[in-house]
């Protein structure tokens, strides 16, 4: 008969003929606790952390002693010294709170973004009694003076009131369309420059063009060239003319309508 030398339970004898070593433990924790492989022998039943039950089980290392390793930190950050906790005053609700931070000046974030609020409409409300109307300016296109509170940059071409940025972008646009069609040096303009100095009749059709539709609607206002690229016309200001989308797409690359 023959017995675990770890806890002196009873191991079963081996039968006549059975081939291998003699048993010396029980299982395989007898084994680790023999060899001191284990530095925690004792089998916990609870979390320490949640008071869980804790499955053990008969396997190499230490016995388990929390149910997961989220509670396994949060039990070793208890265990750290805190520092100590000060009474602070709230700067912007005046409330008393504990913090372990001296330089703290609010109770929570929403206090602390109220607070800079205020701090910026007063810092904004000093500065518009010094100079109120400091960031108004002159349109670059047409000198209507443009009033507002807040700083506009300049830029490289300059500030616009709120109908010259827009003729401003189309122009840009129009630029932007010329150079995919290999124009070398297109002409900055928009159709709003064509209907001050032709009117707003379609030179194929001859019926008006309604400057308030959108560019891509089938009556909208387009720039055409009377003599299409692709036939040796220039991108220049005799040579462009309004016309409808639709009148300019079914002209094609065609000299005449």
């Amino acid at each position: 008969m023959h017995k675990c030398k770890n806890c002196g339970a009873v191991l079963p004898s081996r039968k006549d003929g059975e081939l291998g070593r003699t048993r010396l433990y029980c299982n395989r924790r007898c084994y680790n606790l023999a060899k001191g492989l284990v530095k925690n022998a004792i089998k916990l039943e609870k979390c320490l952390w949640c008071d869980a039950d804790l499955n053990q089980d008969d396997r190499r290392g230490n016995p388990k002693r929390f149910c997961n390793k989220q509670h396994n930190s949060a039990y070793h950050h208890s265990l750290k010294p805190k520092k100590p906790q000060l009474t602070k005053v709230c700067d912007y609700c005046s409330q008393s709170f504990l913090s372990a931070f001296n330089a703290i000046r609010f109770c929570s974030a929403d206090c602390r973004t109220e607070r800079n609020k205020q701090e910026g409409k007063a810092e904004r409300a000093k500065l518009a009694a010094l100079n109120p109307r400091r960031f108004d300016y002159d349109c670059d296109r047409c000198g209507k003076l443009v009033i507002t509170n807040k700083a506009v940059n300049k830029g490289s071409y300059g500030r616009y009131c709120s109908h010259c940025r827009l003729i401003r972008k189309r122009e840009r646009y129009r630029v932007k369309t010329a150079r995919r069609q290999k124009v070398m040096n297109p002409v900055r303009i928009s159709v709003d420059y064509l209907i001050d100095r032709d009117g707003t009749i379609c030179h194929l059709c001859e019926q008006p063009v309604d400057p308030s539709l959108p560019r891509n609607d089938r009556m909208g206002a387009t720039i055409d060239h009377v003599i299409p690229l692709s036939k040796g016309g220039v991108d220049e200001l005799d040579n462009l003319k309004l016309a409808h989308w639709i009148c300019n797409i079914r002209k094609g690359n065609k000299t005449d309508a």
